[in-house]
């Protein structure tokens, strides 16, 4: 994740860390300064704090080990930073080496229990961006654990590299990696896994810290699984959350993509108003994407921060949109309804709104600190498989490709069914492109490409969680459970209900929300594995957590949407007229709390009009509206409170209908149960109104 920015910035990439709202557990148990490489090589030092001290700082620092670490800079004290030099190049053939930068957190005894050791994925974020969710996770530890966050080659603190035409670069075109890659020079193929898992044993080593508990979520996984194939002796624990092993990943990143589109059935089956509906969700997606086949829909919406785009879906631009929905749960929640507002009303506006937000979060974009387009290169290039040798010439890679395009077309067309290979080829921001790595540099003598570890390689014998969320498209449960069995005795999750990265918070002390763990399920779950040395965890938390709860149907004005119900001690029954808007209102403000996981600018607007704000309050979150629209007829403004430490959430608002009622609406329901029931009172002009419904 990129550090402090709301949108989880991970969420952008293949293999990055996705920002998602909803988790359910069940549990199956199985098995000296040297020079620096050319530039455009390496950026900056990041402008985030905490960073490391300046050259000037006080000699007041902590020896740890071998090593001398000051406080770094911006931090509340508790934080002290260092560096260690590493060669580039370990056999010495390309001169050079790099510095490998890293922040250490002291545990609170003078005789800690042990260090835990975190590893953010990409390839190419900065695990000290993700401080805050790693500090916060393992946050009932740290008085007897310390905490190591090293940020791998390329990356955050450790000289990030920076190829500007690339980094702004949305869809990572082929030129542009191979740019990069010459930018790179002799050091291109310098980056890869095993080179950064040597580094963080060297960093380990040097403060005498060993044996550590890790934690690697997404590309930190298979970096684990790699640190713990060379580095055995170094590990107490293994926790490798929302994994893939390393022998791979498939370059056709088929089991994601079927993870991902099934997913749409298994939300569908496990909400309501969705299954009320009958028939399958991904049927009415596949009518979708053949209308769109047949005429695109285009038109102006806004991003989840309500900045107006002109965006069109064609098929190439569905699939991004559906492929979004492991990143951004907003997705699954809403793309059913949005399909059946334009096919059935033509109603685009929802279309579109995902259009677009499903483009702004797919880019990656930032600056090289936060996140390396460079970097993720380098190991995708280097260290994934490719349809092709890159030991072939330029002209050769492309045939080859073009060659195995034409095996695959002709022995499996459906492979991303119900897209066509060329329109997955052709989507906007496919990051996992087959064309990705052409044109990157070729690897030196000696060096197998696709490769970290040797096929015959064997895992250690250390205790192992395997976490793997079942609406995961970015490592798909298939994948997680390949990675647990390389290990001799693993502890294997699967989360019902959950996307990428399962066991980070929503809690209000972070900024930006990251990870999957709203209800405090998979969390304290690796905690308690770590804590306890590895014995396996309860998964008792498992059936308190919520699946996605769908949008019944998107609506233009109030008399489309289906009536709220009276509640069971009313009086007098309100008209249903009335509990329409009461209905119209809930809706609104379930669309404007759904804004929360696309937004980074702390503002927004609404679908058909109005806008909102949004910041940190108490534990949790206060949304302002003014004169939001949900439906084109009805104007909401007031107040949201969403407590996400209990789940509680109150609304307090007033609503006026054009040419109907005006009146107040106080909402309340709890986010953490499954089918949870809203309450709604209030007054529309003069009659009172007590309703309930099926919560947003």
């Amino acid at each position: 994740m990129a550090g402090d920015s709301r949108v989880c910035a991970e969420a952008r990439l293949g293999r990055g860390l996705m920002s998602a709202l909803f988790a359910v557990a069940i549990v199956a148990t199985s098995p000296a300064v040297a020079q620096s490489p050319p530039q455009p090589a390496l950026a900056q030092s990041s402008t985030q704090s905490p960073a490391p001290p300046p050259a000037d700082a006080p000699a007041d620092g902590l020896e740890v080990g071998s090593l001398v670490l000051t406080p770094c800079v911006g931090s509340a004290g508790d934080a002290y930073c260092g560096t260690l030099p590493r060669p580039l190049d370990p056999s010495g053939t390309r001169p050079g080496t790099i510095k490998v930068g890293f922040e250490f957190y002291p545990a609170a005894v003078d005789d800690p229990a042990g260090t835990i050791v975190a590893q953010e994925g990409g390839p190419g974020f900065s695990t000290t961006g993700t401080r805050t969710g790693f500090l916060h996770l393992f946050g009932t530890l740290r008085d007897r654990h310390n905490i190591l966050l090293v940020d791998k080659r390329g990356t955050g603190l450790s000289q990030p590299i920076d190829c500007p035409d690339l980094q702004k670069d949305p869809d990572l075109a082929p030129e542009a990696v191979g740019a990069c890659g010459a930018a790179l020079g002799d050091h291109a193929w310098d980056y890869g896994t095993a080179l950064a898992a040597d580094d963080l044993a060297a960093v380990i080593e040097a403060l005498e810290v060993g044996p550590v508990a890790y934690y690697g979520d997404s590309y930190g996984t298979y970096f684990g699984a790699v640190f713990a194939a060379r580095h055995p002796t170094l590990l107490r624990t293994l926790v490798l959350d929302s994994a893939y092993p390393p022998f791979g990943p498939d370059p056709w990143y088929a089991t994601e993509w079927a993870a991902g589109r099934d997913g749409f059935d298994l939300v569908c089956a496990r909400s309501p108003s969705c299954t009320a509906l009958g028939g399958r969700s991904t049927r009415r997606l596949a009518d979708l994407l053949d209308a769109v086949r047949k005429t695109p829909l285009s038109g102006t919406a806004p991003d989840g921060d309500g900045t107006m785009h002109d965006v069109t879906l064609d098929a190439p631009t569905l699939f991004m949109v559906m492929n979004a929905a492991g990143s951004d749960p907003v997705v699954y929640r809403e793309l059913d309804a949005a399909a059946r507002a334009w096919l059935v009303h033509q109603d685009g506006a929802p279309l579109l709104r995902l259009t677009a937000e499903a483009r702004d979060m797919s880019s990656p974009g930032g600056v090289p600190v936060d996140f390396s387009s460079g970097l993720y290169a380098a190991i995708v290039c280097t260290d994934y498989r490719q349809l092709f040798d890159l030991r072939l010439s330029p002209a050769e890679r492309r045939a080859a490709l073009e060659r195995a395009v034409a095996d695959k077309q002709a022995r499996h067309p459906d492979i991303y069914a119900p897209f066509t290979i060329d329109e997955v080829r052709n989507s906007p921001r496919n990051v996992e492109r087959l064309d990705l790595c052409l044109d990157w540099p070729a690897p030196p003598d000696g060096r197998t490409p696709g490769a970290p570890l040797p096929a015959a390689t064997t895992f250690p014998s250390v205790p192992t969680l395997v976490l793997a969320g079942d609406l995961d498209n970015t490592t798909a449960p298939d994948e997680g459970f390949a990675a647990a069995r390389l290990f001799p005795d693993p502890y294997f999750v699967l989360l019902r209900n959950t996307s990428h990265v399962a066991a980070m918070t929503t809690e209000a002390v972070l900024v930006p929300p990251v990870g999957s763990d709203a209800a405090g399920c998979a969390g304290p779950m690796t905690a308690a594995f770590v804590g306890d040395g590895g014995r396996p965890p309860s998964v008792r938390c498992a059936a308190e957590i919520r699946p996605i709860r769908t949008v019944p149907a998107f609506a233009r004005t109030v008399a489309e949407v289906a009536p709220a119900s009276p509640a069971p001690a009313s009086l007098d029954a309100p008209r249903e007229a009335d509990l329409r808007l009461a209905a119209a209102a809930a809706e609104t403000a379930g669309d404007v709390l759904a804004r929360y996981f696309v937004n980074s600018t702390e503002k927004g607007v609404g679908l058909r009009g109005g806008h909102f704000s949004l910041g940190p309050d108490g534990e949790g979150y206060r949304f302002t509206l003014d004169g939001v629209r949900w439906t084109q007829d009805l104007a909401v403004s007031g107040t949201i409170d969403w407590n996400q430490v209990t789940g509680e959430i109150d609304a307090d608002l007033d609503v006026a209908q054009d040419g109907g009622p005006e009146g107040h609406l106080t909402l309340h329901w709890n986010d953490r149960r499954t089918n949870a029931q809203m309450t709604i009172d209030g007054q529309l002009d003069d009659r009172d109104i007590d309703a309930v419904r099926l919560a947003p």
